[in-house]
């Protein structure tokens, strides 16, 4: 049977809502049938698979908050890209687990990461450690983002297990802000990064 009203953009709505009410295992292709009021076949007439779906999915949350356009201060536009990904785990974190899991390359993926490799190469560092940058500074703000969201939903030790860890639990008792610390990480790491690869190029060109 044909749902009438049934179409992607229908099924890409309950899915998020799936996704966000119920975590990246709770989305089921039956899950967003039922929520649908149809059966699981009926989605196979629109999307061709769950990893289809999550490719969907993930286009859908990155196309809700445009991309930053590069002003030309590449240190300030990598900080706007850097503040608008983790706004876009934030949002749907469940949806950012499954575009990992099932390895989903989507229309908007490339682009995105061709724009932050550009950014670095107007950094002033040679193109091959413009890259280098780019990785390893992309790797860290991914892993700063997950850590952020994990820590956040992990339960906090109890008073007597931290009794012989002072320094823990200061730590576990300070109550930063979680923007302007994510804000102090990203800003060590693209400062950190550029002054070291400036100061590796530096010492080749010397040899050389």
């Amino acid at each position: 049977m044909v749902v009438p009203d049934l179409d992607v953009e229908r099924i890409v709505e309950v899915a998020l809502a799936v996704c966000d009410d119920r975590g990246a295992d709770g989305l089921t292709m039956r899950a967003v049938a039922d929520e649908l009021g149809v059966t699981p076949m009926a989605l196979y007439r629109h999307v061709k698979d769950k990893t289809d779906l999550v490719g969907l999915l993930f286009e859908a949350v990155l196309h809700e908050e445009p991309l930053p356009a590069p002003t030309g201060d590449w240190p300030e536009d990598l900080w706007a890209m850097a503040r608008w990904l983790r706004a876009v785990t934030r949002r749907h974190p469940a949806v950012s687990e499954l575009r990992r899991s099932h390895q989903v390359w989507t229309p908007s993926v490339l682009p995105m990461t061709e724009q932050w490799f550009s950014l670095w190469q107007l950094s002033g560092l040679p193109f091959e450690l413009a890259i280098q940058a780019g990785s390893m500074s992309s790797l860290a703000l991914i892993g700063v983002v997950e850590e952020e969201l994990a820590l956040e939903r992990m339960r906090r030790p109890a008073d007597d297990a931290l009794g012989t860890s002072p320094n823990a639990r200061v730590a576990f008792q300070q109550q930063s802000d979680p923007d302007e610390r994510f804000e102090t990480i990203v800003r060590a790491l693209i400062d950190g990064l550029h002054a070291r690869l400036s100061a590796l190029a530096s010492s080749v060109a010397r040899v050389s």
